[in-house]
């Protein structure tokens, strides 16, 4: 059995953060909530899903075709003694259905049952029924290529012959780019047409591929042999012939669609010998020339190490919170006309063992990307909430000043979020209105409609909403206007121009005038001089903070700083 060394939940645990991580199975994990709540990189190749995209959600809202119920696998104390069933269908990312056999069971947590198990496609031969046909196909029909279990079978050939040494095999990863707004605006049936010609067209220029496949959705594979470098060059060449060929319109009936693509290209070079890394590595060249915008990326050294050094961030991360490496730093706002604090924002920091303070670009968009920003994100909200009330219990005059605390783009899309908000709040005793919840406009922009459905809702619950580092995400003012929101934080890249730049001070005042049309107050972030603060208070800023007022400052030295007058 796969975890027969196993014998408790304590040591699964342990377990999770490394070895499921390399684990050549998928490795599922679904809380009693139906959440998300690991998915490994086999999990991904396997099933298109990326981490990020599934942890975190429901799982019958991605990978799941109907609810796992808890009552039929059977729940135990240690998951080797439930084998749990012999098949699951687990949903792909390009819509199709896989079937898959392994071993799967519930396990105790306190009151809870954890769904966990390792999963594999049911191979040639095992199984019967629909999908267990389907599983046995190794032709895509829709545009008669190999699929990708066909293309990862014969790329585990390749990998595991006698003469497969450092570079002698190359993977291509394509991806269509913006290919869900053909799907969108034309329907799915020319979508499907078009996904039949791109097939053709990556014939046409694959002359020396190995095996072109259809990987699923709207991404190809290709693969190529060759000793001294041989596997590279080919792989290069096509990948740019392939970009060629898809640039030329498709004349489609009376429609004439331009395609482009993004490209990842891997070796099997530092150290790869598994099929599964070697094509998790082509994802991740193609994602970095999708991010900007190169066209075509290949897997190098300096990708490799940000890789590794994302993953050893994000391990560590797993760990942080219950070693309280994470801490709360607090900066003051200020209300300008009387230069007294009226709250402070709460400000994430870590304090790694080894590493030192670990700056907040490094971590965060790791956790964003992992979906632990998802538990850190509500330890912050709570923190910051009952950091105030024990504030405020020290206060002579009762309740007084507000906390600001930041919500990811992640979280707004954590269908728990309302849920969360609304129980800290009550845990922690804070009334809603001395709450404000900050969101970045790019963050809005995502997905706007789905937006302001959760803003609403927040709004119910009576906490204050912020639209943050406003300017840099390119909002519509139409959209804006419907947010229910309280307040706008100008970016400190605009601030930084008052006093120096007449065209930034014309901005700015565009804005804040926007602003207080929209009925909000505004904040301007990163004041650093005075200066720049005379600059605010002629334009009718409300409230501000930056250095000028105070750097964000530990629990224990911010408290000497509300309710008193601030002189700048």
């Amino acid at each position: 059995m796969v975890l027969g060394a196993v014998t408790a939940v304590s040591e699964w645990r342990d377990l999770c953060t490394g070895f499921v991580q390399r684990w050549p199975e998928a490795y599922l994990e679904i809380d009693a909530d139906g959440v998300v709540a690991e998915w490994n990189p086999r999990a991904e190749v396997l099933f298109g899903w990326r981490r990020a995209d599934v942890v975190g959600r429901l799982a019958v809202e991605t990978i799941l075709p109907e609810p796992l119920a808890v009552e039929h696998l059977g729940v135990t104390d240690s998951p080797e003694d439930s084998p749990g069933p012999p098949h699951v269908d687990v949903r792909h990312s390009a819509g199709h259905v896989v079937a898959t056999e392994g071993s799967l069971f519930a396990t105790r947590e306190g009151p809870d049952s954890v769904i966990r198990g390792f999963l594999r496609p049911v191979s040639a031969g095992s199984g019967d029924g629909l999908f267990r046909k389907a599983a046995r196909t190794q032709v895509d029909e829709l545009t008669g290529l190999p699929n990708r279990a066909q293309f990862e079978s014969r790329l585990i050939d390749l990998m595991s012959a006698d003469e497969c040494t450092s570079g002698t095999v190359a993977v291509v990863l394509l991806d269509l780019d913006r290919f869900k707004a053909i799907n969108s605006s034309l329907g799915h049936d020319l979508g499907d047409r078009v996904l039949a010609f791109v097939a053709d067209r990556l014939r046409g220029v694959g002359e020396d591929v190995t095996l072109l496949a259809r990987s699923g959705g709207d991404e190809f594979l290709a693969c190529f042999r060759g000793s001294g470098g041989v596997a590279e060059e080919r792989a290069s060449a096509f990948a740019e012939r392939a970009r060629a060929a898809l640039a030329e319109p498709l004349d489609i009936g009376a429609t004439e669609i331009f395609l482009d693509a993004s490209v990842g290209v891997a070796l099997n070079t530092f150290g790869v010998t598994d099929a599964g890394r070697l094509l998790s590595n082509a994802e991740s060249a193609m994602y970095e020339a999708k991010g900007n915008g190169a066209g075509v990326e290949t897997f190098g050294e300096s990708m490799r190490i940000e890789l590794m050094d994302r993953m050893t961030t994000e391990h560590s991360l797993h760990r942080a919170l219950e070693r309280r490496e994470l801490k709360l730093h607090y900066q003051p706002v200020v209300e300008i006309a009387g230069s007294t604090t009226i709250g402070v924002e709460a400000l994430i920091r870590w304090q790694h063992p080894d590493q030192g303070l670990v700056a907040p670009y490094r971590f965060i968009p790791v956790a964003e990307e992992s979906g632990l920003i998802i538990p850190i994100g509500a330890w912050v909200l709570e923190q910051a909430c009952q950091q105030l009330r024990d504030w405020n219990g020290r206060a002579a005059n009762g309740l007084q000043g507000s906390v600001e605390v930041n919500l990811s783009a992640r979280q707004i899309d954590d269908p728990r979020i309302i849920a969360t908000v609304e129980e800290i709040l009550a845990r922690t005793g804070l009334p809603p209105c001395y709450l404000t919840l900050e969101i970045t406009e790019s963050a809005l922009m995502q997905d706007a409609a789905a937006a302001l459905d959760v803003l609403r809702a927040l709004k119910e619950l009576g906490v204050l909403l912020a639209i943050d580092d406003f300017g840099t995400g390119y909002s519509s003012l139409s959209y804006l206007q419907h947010f229910p929101l309280d307040l706008l934080k100008v970016d400190r890249s605009f601030v930084e121009t008052l006093g120096v730049s007449t065209e930034g001070e014309q901005i700015v005042g565009a804005v804040i005038d926007l602003a207080h049309a929209l009925g909000l107050q505004v904040v301007a972030e990163g004041v650093e001089n005075t200066d720049q603060l005379e600059v605010l208070r002629s334009f009718g800023c409300d409230l501000a903070q930056g250095f000028l007022f105070a750097r964000p400052l530990p629990a224990e030295e911010i408290l000497s700083s509300f309710g008193l007058p601030i002189s700048a």
